[in-house]
This record gives structure tokens, C-alpha cells and sequence, in this order.
């Protein structure tokens, strides 16, 4: 160890007041100059804020003022646009008010004329609430989003949305205008009328004006619409709350260009629209950067003046500073190296061994005091420590040798440091030979070391009994370094056999490419998740495994560790999963989903058969489960020998199944052998089952590209196959077009049970013995505006098909309920109301507890509305059919079997349902009184509905000798043209008062 050097060299103390005493006149200057530089820099400072703030807030002025001058032009634009909306909309009513038949074309000229005048529309479309056109146009689905209050335009009607591209790439604004309920205006605007707005201002040559909406869109921009129509408004133009007042934004700095500008925005409460305009600061403060100039090159004249006054007085100083500097340097140095490095001197000197120590040695030991006997200093070492390294040091100090030791020694606070020591014996003249030295505290690196060996005993622990194979190969020889016992386990190879082998030993010779190219994809950084590849055991066995891997150096190799998971069984489930995904579990066939992707993954044309089998499901609900699952199972092993010769078979539950014919020159005979198939009966364990075949046919490219096209369609020719009663129809464009004709007479059923467009006429019963009334029944009528009326028998079944039924049968209800209320007003409340009700409504609603809302609703008395079902629509389901009846029975509700004798209905089964009474069709009763074959059936119906205990009503009695008969055979009731046709209850109620007045 060196000497503590604590105190000062003996020159230090005489050169410090020199020092100090020639720096004080230089300090003086420096601080009055230094003054003198901030007050002038204060003024000029001063001088140029005052007149950069006039610059900025004359800037925002004028900016502002922009700002409110197009404000007032865009609402005259605004307004110019509503009024010809408004005008085209007052237009269109007064159509549909005159000719509501020719509404649409009318309208659709008038469009044209207000195109031509005004070149800033791209169109005008007629649209309903949803958005639908109902002209010629563009329609807009999102139409509701965004016709809400906040984006009307000055209080008006009319509403801006946001922006929209043209097929040609042209941007427009679509805006709307209620025409009357439920139908709107739908414009698209050409952005010139806001490119007009922004393009005649003054904003100098690099200021920007521009529109935008609420929905963070551009409409318009003076310097380069282009490059900015339809992206989101960058800030600052950020979307503010709408202000009466103009919004001063200040300084802002484009993210566009960079430019810094100040600029103002105008949000208006009463349109959704945001003015944007800005002046280029550059351009405001352009004559006050040349006052900074010249303020910034007299500051910097004084400053260099200063500098060069101070450099030549501190010049001589510093000349007397050098040497006394370079002492203190050198001190200065070996005192920070000793420091930095945590080095610290000891000596060891005297007859009597004596240690002392330097003052960094003191701190970084934590030792109480400079020195210390050699005992004292031994007492700390630690005890396995003490014995060697006291020999170690006498040696040392026998000049024997240079001491080198790591030793332990023991803190005060109880701890342990580890130490390294060097020294060595010194001689010097006219003094005893000590031993001096350094010492380092290296604690922190045994302590990594151990930390170290630890980490790699733990890696080894973990790696030899993963229960997964782990192996670690080279990278460049591909050899493996390390196996663990698992891969030993699992691929049946020694650790000594793997060692001695590459890891294209595991891997079938096919691969070896594709092993190669996954390396380098490893060398070169990609990602280390491996595709899953094909392993092979010693015994030859092949298996899929997961690869994932980690690059790493290994024992001096650039390598890869690698963990081989054993996927085999995982791919095998995955695969079983997506076949249960494409096939029919049932049956084992394709789904339609699975048909679909096969077909559009093939290439060539198809031709694709839709089978509708009815009668498949009621063996299931009459039979039983397993029955019905025995059915569908012939039926599938039947067309399944079909589809083998002649392409693909799918099964669509729980009726349908979908033969795609691959080989067009089989199409036709493949027909006629699925036609051939179906007409044969199932045979079932005990019976024979006869289904009701109707096949759709449609082909591919013929009538779609598309598989899912094609099989759509197919399917409406078998619908189109089992409303004419045909066997087989091939798709025609007719069929698309009455079908969507279909769809858009939904769509007017919807409108007109929303508008109450409906009305109920009543056709009275009567008592059959003196003609008194005894009920009336409600029957539809869809009435249009040229006094027609639309036939029930054109839309009731489109209802059912499309579930509109329930709706209208709930309309039907309550408006029964009201006319019953008439009839008790006018003094006939003993006179009830039957409603006819659809299968549709009787099995999906809780119909027994509507009749009761609607009655408690209205306030009706027990058996005022009475309920009317067909004998088809009961079989449909008889055990569900038998429970709702029981509970409307419970409620009071009177319920007729009507077009009694046409359905299959079995009479065991008829007479245990709660029936009030019967009405023979119409069929039956015609010429009743001439025929004797209908006679016979009248009489047998007759005869059964009284034996039941029921009520019979005859149907469709039109002439006296019908009448006549009835009456004589004992029919309880009569309805028909005879007594009279339905009408709307006023006519009723004058019908009724006229059957009570004594004339």
C-alpha cells in the first residue's frame, strides 16, 4: 500500500491566496459584464414579444374574421340545398297524394329536372327508413345512424352524413330530407359546393382554409383538396364542441406539412359542419424576424466584445495556475482510479507488525479505525482463512515471495466480504523493509460466480428431467451437444447414439430439404414456433411433433435448443374435429357448409339437385326418435349409392338433402335416378313410408358462380316445384323475380300492419231455424288506394312463410276486440266475434294468454271472441295442438273446427279434443240440396258432430233450396251469401238494427 495522502502538498497552502487574490478583479469584470448582458438582453426581449403578440393577435383577427365570412357563406349554400330538396320532397307527396301509382315515376323525372339545374348534386334517390332505394339510385343501409338531431342542418329537415366514394372514385356528402312517413330523400352532394366556399378566400400563399363533419372527415381544402378529401382531420383540426362563437385556436403546427399557422374554427350549434381557417405564421411574422436578426447580432457583438475583454485578463492567470494544477491532477487521478475501482492501499511495517490502512480502504471495509495490530486485523479474518494466509503474509514479508490471497472477512453488521489482496515487500533507503500493497473488495463477483454455477446446475436439473425431449443441436453441423433422458425415452436411441448423430437422423430422408431451409430460417433470425414435422423413433414408427426452439451459444457453438412436442394424438383430434364439422353426424354425409367449400374449391361445372323430402320428420314425431332416425338413414345409404356414381351428397337438416352432379354429360340420368330413388317408399321395421319428393335443379356457371348462389337456387326451384305440384323444376330467372316479388310483398305487408292499412268486414251466422244472428266472423280485407282490394290468398301464405302471421294475427285480435266493443255499444254485446287463426300463430305464440291480455285489455265479457282452426293445421303437431286448446278452453274461448271434412284428421283422435262446434266446407254444401253424393257426406257430417255433443255451422249457403235442406236435416247454424256478405261493421250495425226493428 502507498502512504495516505490526506494532506495537502506543502507548496498548496502558499499558492491558494495568490490565487485567489489575482482571479478577484476578473471575477468583478465577468459579474458586471454578465449583468450588463442580461439587462440588454431583457430589453431586447421585451421589445420584440410587444411586437410579435400585435403581429399574432392582428393574424387572429383576421383569421377569425375568415372564419365568420364563410360560416355566412356555407349556410347560404346550405340553405340553396334544402330549399331544392325541400321543393323535390313537396314534389313526391303531392304524387303519391294524386297518382300514388305512378308516385315513383313521376318523382324520378322530377329528380332528373333538379340534376340538371343543379350541377353540385350526384343524385337523388327515394329511400324508406331503412335506407332501401325505392327509385332509381344508390340506397344507404346506415341511413338511421346517422338522421339524428345533431347532424340537422340550421333547425331544418335537412340531415348531413358523412362522406362517401363513388365507384369512380369521386367523394360525396350524403344528405337527407324526409319526404313523408317513412320515406326520405337521399342526395349525394359533389364536394365543389364546399370547395367553393374555402377557395375564394384570402389566407395569403401558404394559409389554409377547410370544411369538415362531425364524423372527422374532410369536404373541402384550399391548398390541395386532392391530397386531403376523405382522410380524418389531423389535429389541431380535432373535433370540437359546437360554439356560437368563433374559436381562437392560436399558434398550431400542421402534422401535413409543418407549417406553423394561426388559425380559427367556427363549430356551429345549428349545423354539423366545422370551419377551418389558418394564416401562415411564417408569412405574419416574416418583417419581425428581421428586427430578431439584427437584435440577436448586437447581443452577440457585446457578448464577443465581453468574451475577448475577460480572455485577455484571465490569460497571465491561468499561466500561474498550470503547475499547481498539474500537482493537484496527478493527486487528483491516482485518488479517482483508486476510487472508481474500489482499490484500496494498506502497508505493513515495525519491529511489532503494525497495519494501517488508507482512508478508502477504511470506508469501503467499514473498519473503526486507520490502524491496527496484525493480531487485531487477524481476529476479523475468517477462522478457515486465518492459518494460510498468515503464512502466506510472512513469506511475504521474508521477502520470499509476492503475496496473492482471497480471503473472507467479517463486517461489523455480521457479514462477510470476500477480499483480494496483493502486496509485496519494500525497501527503502534509511528505513526498516515493510510489506505494502493494495486490496479489492470482490464480494459482488464470487457472489455472480456462485450465482452462476447455480443457474447451471438448475438448467441442468431442469433439462435432463424435463418430461418433454429437450436437445440442443449445432447450427453448422447440425449434430446434436445434449440430449435428455426424455428424448432417450421417446425416440429409443442411447444419449451416446444420439451424441454421435445429426438431427436429420430423426427426421424422414424426404424432409431433409425442408429441415435445411427451417435452420437457416433460424439462423437468420425468424421466428423459433417450428412448423410441425414428421419424427421417426429407432424402430422406424413415424410421429408428428411440434418443434419450438431457442437460439443459443452452447460450450463455445453457435446452437438451437429444442423442444420436440409429441402433437400425433392433438392432429388426430383436430382432424376427427373438422370432419365432424363437414359432415352430418347422423348420416355421415357432407353438410351444406362442407358442400359448399368442396365445390368452390373444385374447378369445372356442376350441376346441383335440391331434394325436399316431407314426411321424414312426422315418422319421428309419430313414431318415435329411432324410427325417424332409421328413415333418414335408408334414405341416405339410398342417395349415397347415387352420389358415388355421380359426384357429392349433403344432408340438410332435417328434411333436405343437396346432390351435386359433377359430370355434366350424367346430369340427366343421374335425375332420372333420383327421381326414380325418391318415388320408392322407406321401409321402415313394421311399415312403409311414402315421402313427398320435390327436387330443385340449378347448375353451375349457368345460374351462379358461386356455390352458395347455386345451391340458393336450386332450393327455390324446389319450392317452385312443390307450389305448382310438380315433381322436379329447374331454375329460371321468373323464379328469382317472383320470388323477389314475394320479398318485396313481405316487406309492404310489414309497412301495412305498421300503418294499419288492414280492415275487418264481418260475414253474420245464423241460427239456422229463424235466421236470428247468433256470431259474426272477422275476415281480412288489405284495401288500396284505387278501391280495391288485395286477396288474402295472395299474401296469407307469404305471412306464414315468413312469420308475418303472428303480427297480423295479433293486429286481427285486437281489432276484433275493438268492433266486439262496437257491437256491445250498439246493444249486440250477446253477438260474438270468431277469428280465424293461422297454424303459424296457434304453434309459436302463447295464444292462449293473448286471448286473455286482449280481453281483460278491452274489457270484454267471457265468450265475446271465439276462435277458428283448420283440421290441417291441428295435425301438424296434435300433442302440442291438444294442450293449447285444453287452456284456451279453460279461458272461455269457444273454438270451431273449420273446412271441416277436407283434412286427414283421425276421428278417435278428434273426439278428444275440446271442440265447440263444426263447420262443413263449402265443398260439401254446394248443390247440397240436387246431389246426392254431397247430401250423403252433409248428412254423415251432420250426424257425427251432433253425436260428438258439437255445434254444426254450414258454410257457403248461397240459395234458398241449400237453406231450405240445412234446415230440414237439423244443421244448428248457417253462414253464407245468402244471409249475408262480409261488410265493415258500420254496414253491420245497420244490418243488425234493421233485423231488430219490428218492420
Amino acid at each position: 500500500m502507498v502512504l495516505d495522502d490526506a494532506c495537502p502538498p506543502p507548496n498548496e497552502a502558499l499558492e491558494l491566496p495568490v490565487t485567489r487574490v489575482q482571479a478577484h478583479p476578473l471575477r468583478v469584470i465577468a459579474i458586471a459584464g454578465a449583468l450588463v448582458a442580461v439587462l440588454l438582453a431583457a430589453a431586447l426581449a421585451m421589445m420584440l414579444w410587444n411586437d410579435r403578440s400585435s403581429r399574432v393577435e392582428a393574424a387572429q383577427r383576421q383569421s377569425m374574421a375568415l372564419a365568420n365570412g364563410s360560416d355566412r357563406l356555407l349556410r347560404a349554400q346550405l340553405i340553396t340545398l334544402e330549399r331544392a330538396l325541400r321543393g323535390t320532397a313537396n314534389d313526391g307527396r303531392e304524387f303519391y297524394r294524386r297518382v300514388p301509382d305512378r308516385a315513383v315515376e313521376l318523382l324520378e323525372a322530377s329528380i332528373h329536372g333538379v340534376l340538371e339545374r343543379n350541377r353540385d348534386l350526384a343524385s337523388i334517390t327515394l329511400v324508406d327508413d331503412e335506407g332501401q332505394p325505392l327509385s332509381q339510385g344508390h340506397g344507404d343501409p346506415a341511413l338511421r345512424s346517422w338522421v339524428v338531431p345533431q347532424n340537422r342542418v340550421l333547425s331544418g329537415e335537412l340531415y348531413v352524413g358523412a362522406l362517401e366514394q363513388l365507384p369512380e372514385g369521386a367523394w360525396v356528402v350524403r344528405t337527407a330530407l324526409p319526404m313523408q312517413q317513412g320515406q326520405w330523400l337521399l342526395a349525394r352532394v359533389r364536394l365543389g359546393m364546399f370547395q367553393d366556399v374555402v377557395s375564394g378566400l384570402d389566407v395569403g400563399k401558404d394559409g389554409v382554409a377547410s370544411i369538415g363533419n362531425r364524423y372527422g372527415q374532410l369536404l373541402a381544402h384550399s391548398r390541395n383538396p386532392t391530397a386531403f378529401i376523405g382522410r380524418q382531420l389531423p389535429s389541431p383540426m380535432k373535433i370540437l364542441a359546437p360554439s356560437a362563437e368563433i374559436v381562437r385556436q392560436g399558434i398550431v403546427e400542421s402534422p401535413a406539412d409543418g407549417q406553423k399557422r394561426i388559425a380559427a374554427v367556427s363549430v356551429p350549434t345549428d349545423y354539423p359542419l366545422t370551419l377551418y381557417t389558418a394564416l401562415s405564421y411564417r408569412e405574419v411574422m416574416s418583417r419581425w424576424y428581421v428586427f430578431l436578426y439584427a437584435a440577436i447580432g448586437i447581443f452577440l457583438l457585446y457578448l464577443i466584445g465581453l468574451a475577448y475583454l475577460l480572455y485577455s485578463l484571465g490569460r497571465s492567470a491561468s499561466q500561474e495556475q498550470r503547475l499547481s494544477e498539474e500537482l493537484r491532477t496527478g493527486a487528483a487521478e491516482l485518488e479517482l482510479a483508486h476510487e472508481v475501482g474500489k482499490v484500496g492501499t494498506w502497508s505493513i511495517h515495525g519491529e511489532v507488525p503494525l497495519l494501517d490502512w488508507s482512508l478508502l480502504t477504511q470506508q469501503m471495509l467499514d473498519l473503526p479505525t486507520r490502524a491496527s495490530t496484525l493480531d487485531g486485523f487477524f481476529r476479523r479474518v475468517h477462522e478457515d482463512d486465518r492459518a494460510w494466509l498468515r503464512v502466506m503474509l510472512n513469506h511475504a514479508r521474508d521477502g520470499k515471495g509476492a503475496l496473492n490471497a482471497m480471503f473472507r472477512l467479517h463486517m461489523a453488521d455480521g457479514s462477510l466480504r470476500w477480499l483480494s489482496a496483493r502486496g509485496d515487500r519494500v525497501n527503502s533507503p534509511g528505513q526498516s523493509p515493510r510489506l505494502a500493497g493494495a486490496v479489492v473488495d470482490i464480494s459482488e463477483r464470487v457472489h455472480t460466480e456462485a450465482r452462476a454455477q447455480e443457474a447451471e446446475r438448475q438448467f441442468r436439473l431442469v433439462f435432463d428431467r424435463n418430461p418433454a425431449p429437450f436437445w440442443i443441436f449445432d447450427l453448422a453441423t447440425l449434430r446434436f451437444l445434449e440430449v435428455n433422458q426424455a428424448a432417450v425415452d421417446q425416440y429409443g436411441f442411447s444419449r451416446d447414439e444420439f451424441l454421435s448423430m445429426s438431427i436429420l437422423d430423426v427426421r424422414p430422408p424426404e424432409d431433409r430439404d425442408a429441415i435445411r431451409r427451417t435452420v437457416l430460417g433460424v439462423t437468420n433470425g425468424q421466428p423459433t414456433l417450428l412448423p410441425v414435422h414428421r419424427h421417426k423413433r429407432k424402430d422406424g414408427s413415424i410421429f408428428h411433433v411440434q418443434a419450438h426452439g431457442a437460439r443459443l451459444e452452447f460450450d463455445g457453438h453457435d446452437a438451437c435448443l429444442v423442444l420436440a412436442e409429441d402433437v400425433s394424438q392433438r392432429l388426430r383430434y383436430e382432424k376427427e374435429l373438422a370432419y365432424r364439422a363437414s359432415h352430418h353426424a347422423g348420416t355421415g354425409l357432407l353438410t351444406v357448409r362442407g358442400l359448399v367449400e368442396k365445390l368452390d374449391a373444385g374447378t369445372g361445372g356442376y350441376t346441383i339437385a335440391h331434394v325436399q323430402l316431407r314426411g321424414l320428420q312426422m315418422i319421428a314425431d309419430t313414431l318415435g326418435r329411432e324410427a325417424g332416425e332409421e328413415a333418414l338413414r335408408s334414405v341416405a345409404v339410398r342417395l349415397g349409392g347415387l352420389a358415388a356414381r355421380h359426384g357429392l351428397l349433403a344432408h340438410q337438416p332435417a328434411e333436405d338433402f343437396v346432390l351435386a352432379i359433377q359430370k355434366p354429360a350424367d346430369v340427366q340420368l343421374a335425375l332420372d335416378a333420383l327421381l326414380e330413388a325418391v318415388a320408392e317408399p322407406i321401409r321402415g321395421r313394421d311399415t312403409f313410408h311414402q315421402l313427398e319428393a320435390r327436387i330443385g335443379v340449378a347448375s353451375n356457371p349457368d345460374d351462379g358462380e358461386l356455390a352458395e348462389q347455386v345451391l340458393g337456387r336450386a332450393a327455390q326451384a324446389a319450392h317452385a316445384a312443390r307450389e305448382t305440384g310438380v315433381a322436379l323444376a329447374r331454375f329460371t330467372p321468373a323464379m328469382a323475380a317472383r320470388y323477389t316479388e314475394r320479398l318485396q310483398l313481405a316487406g309492404r305487408v310489414h309497412m301495412a300492419i305498421d300503418r294499419n292499412e288492414f280492415e275487418l268486414h264481418f260475414q253474420p251466422i245464423r241460427h239456422a231455424a229463424d235466421g236470428s244472428p247468433v256470431a259474426l266472423e272477422a275476415l281480412l280485407r288489405w284495401p288500396q288506394a284505387d278501391g280495391s282490394f288485395i286477396p288474402p290468398g295472395d299474401f296469407i301464405q307469404l305471412c306464414e312463410d315468413t312469420g308475418l302471421i303472428i303480427a297480423l294475427g295479433r293486429w286481427v285480435l285486437r281489432s276484433a276486440a275493438r268492433a266486439q266493443q262496437q257491437l256491445a255499444a250498439a246493444g249486440w254485446g250477446m253477438l260474438p266475434i270468431a277469428v280465424n287463426v293461422s297454424a303459424v300463430q296457434f304453434f309459436n305464440t302463447d295464444l292462449a294468454n293473448e286471448f286473455s291480455r286482449v280481453i281483460e285489455e278491452f274489457g270484454l265479457p267471457r265468450g265475446s271472441l271465439h276462435l277458428e282452426l283448420t283440421e290441417s293445421s291441428l295435425m301438424r303437431n296434435p300433442g302440442q295442438a291438444l294442450q293449447t286448446m285444453q287452456r284456451l278452453h279453460e279461458r272461455g274461448i269457444h273454438i270451431s273446427l273449420d273446412d271441416f271434412g277436407t283434412g286427414f284428421s283421425s276421428m278417435s283422435y278428434l273426439q278428444h279434443l275440446p271442440l265447440d262446434s263444426l263447420k262443413i266446407d263449402r265443398s260439401f254444401v254446394a248443390d247440397v240440396e240436387t246431389n246426392p253424393r254431397n247430401a250423403a257426406i252433409c248428412r254423415a257430417l251432420l250426424s257425427l258432430g251432433h253425436s260428438m255433443g258439437l255445434m254444426v255451422i254450414a258454410e257457403g249457403v248461397e240459395t234458398e233450396g241449400q237453406y231450405g235442406w240445412l234446415a230440414a236435416h237439423g244443421c244448428d247454424q248457417v253462414q253464407g251469401y245468402l244471409l249475408g256478405r262480409p261488410m265493415p261493421m258500420a254496414d253491420v250495425l245497420v244490418l243488425l238494427a234493421t233485423l231488430r226493428s219490428p218492420g
